[in-house]
């Protein structure tokens, strides 16, 4: 239900979008670090993904800095809490890695980088709402 739900929401956007005569975004992925202050519209009328590329690296400073300095301690510790450590993390390390799987199947080469239908990049814009914008009004100057 929630699912055909969605769908009529995208079908309605997409519907709007394309009366209004700009073209539609379906999906958008952003990739940035930490460090950038991301602007992201609360309910956008696309699939909006966000990835800090940074975020493998964060999670292993948080994880160390809960570590015993001697390491056989922490080698008694990592055994111990093996399962628990894994059941924790297993969602942002997926996450993380997806993030930088795709950053490189895009060849992205500067940070922020707003992806928009899986064709066009946005670089050095961290509005979500303004790269959209600039994909839509790139296409539309295109299809004129």
């Amino acid at each position: 239900m929630k699912r055909r739900i969605l769908i009529a929401a995208a079908v309605c956007s997409a519907s709007a979008a394309w009366a209004q005569g700009a073209p539609s975004v379906t999906t958008v992925e952003v990739f940035a670090n930490s460090a950038t202050n991301l602007s992201t519209p609360s309910q956008p009328h696309y699939l909006l993904q966000v990835y800090r590329v940074d975020a493998l690296a964060q999670l292993g400073r948080q994880f160390s800095a809960r570590l015993p300095a001697n390491e056989a301690q922490a080698r008694a510790y990592m055994q111990q809490q093996e399962a628990q450590i894994r059941a924790r993390y297993k969602d942002q390390i997926t996450q993380a890695a997806n993030g930088m799987s795709l950053a490189m199947h895009y060849r992205l080469t500067r940070l922020p980088a707003v992806v928009v239908n899986r064709e066009a990049v946005i670089y050095g814009v961290a509005d979500v709402q303004h790269a959209v914008g600039l994909y839509q009004q790139s296409k539309a100057r295109g299809a004129r």
